[in-house]
C-alpha cells in the first residue's frame, strides 16, 4: 500500500512543472478587477421614460453624462455597512490582458525605481512604511500602464497614463494598489524570462564539436 502511495506522489520537478503550467494559464487569462466610483447612480428622467414607452425602437440607450462613454461601467448592488442594507453603486471594470514586450519594458523601468531596505523594514516597520508612501503615485502608474497595455505607455508624458493614474490614486486604497502591483509583477513572468536568458546563454557558450581532419570533406 505504501509503495503504491509513493508511486502516486509527484517528484519535485513534476510539481514545479505543474505549478508553472497553472501559473501560465492564469497569466494568459489576464486579471480582471473592478473599482467603485464616488458618484451615486441616478435614474433616467421621466421624459426619457416617456419617450422609451412611446418610441421603443427609436429611443437611444440612456447614459449618465457624468461618466465618460469610453468607461466600462455597470450598476451593481453591494452591502452598506452603515445602513446594513444593499445599495446600488457604479462599478468601473478593468481587464489587464497578457502584457506586451513594450509594456513589460516600461513596467521594468518603474519597478526598478522603487527602492527599499528589508532590514530597515524589519527594524522600523512604521517609520519605513511611512517613507514608502512616496511610491503610491508610482504604484498607481504601474497599474495604469498595465491596464492600457498599448504603445502609448512608452511615452512618459502619455495623457492616457496620467488620467488613469489619477483615477487609481483617487479610488484605490494602498492595500489594493499593493495587491495589483504584485499581480502585475507576476504577469511580467520574470522567472520565465530568466530561464530564457539562461537557455540562450547556454546555447551561445556551447562549443560545437569539431570533426577530425580525416572526416572532413573538402
Amino acid at each position: 500500500m505504501e509503495d503504491n502511495q509513493e508511486q502516486k506522489e509527484l517528484t519535485r520537478e513534476q510539481r514545479l512543472d505543474l505549478e508553472e503550467k497553472a501559473l501560465q494559464a492564469l497569466l494568459q487569462m489576464g486579471c480582471k478587477f473592478s473599482v467603485p466610483l464616488k458618484i451615486y447612480p441616478v435614474k433616467p428622467s421621466k421624459w426619457y421614460n416617456f419617450l422609451k414607452r412611446t418610441f421603443p425602437k427609436r429611443t437611444k440607450v440612456w447614459h449618465d453624462k457624468r461618466i465618460p462613454k469610453s468607461w466600462n461601467v455597470s450598476v451593481v448592488e453591494i452591502p452598506d455597512v452603515e445602513t446594513e442594507r444593499m445599495k446600488e453603486v457604479y462599478m468601473r471594470h478593468f481587464n489587464i490582458k497578457p502584457l506586451y514586450l513594450g509594456t513589460i519594458d516600461r513596467l521594468r523601468q518603474m519597478y526598478i525605481g522603487i527602492e527599499y531596505d528589508e532590514k530597515t523594514i524589519q527594524e522600523q516597520p512604521i517609520q519605513e512604511s511611512k517613507r514608502l508612501f512616496k511610491y503610491i503615485k508610482q504604484m498607481a502608474e504601474i497599474a495604469a500602464v498595465a491596464v492600457l497595455n498599448n504603445p502609448s505607455v512608452a511615452d512618459k508624458d502619455s495623457k492616457a497614463v496620467k488620467e488613469l493614474t489619477k483615477f487609481f490614486i483617487e479610488h484605490l486604497t494602498v492595500e489594493r494598489l499593493r495587491k495589483l502591483a504584485a499581480v502585475i509583477s507576476q504577469m511580467m513572468n520574470p522567472s520565465g524570462f530568466i530561464s530564457s536568458i539562461r537557455l540562450i546563454r547556454e546555447v551561445g557558450t556551447t562549443k560545437p564539436k569539431t570533426e577530425p581532419e580525416a572526416q572532413r570533406i573538402e
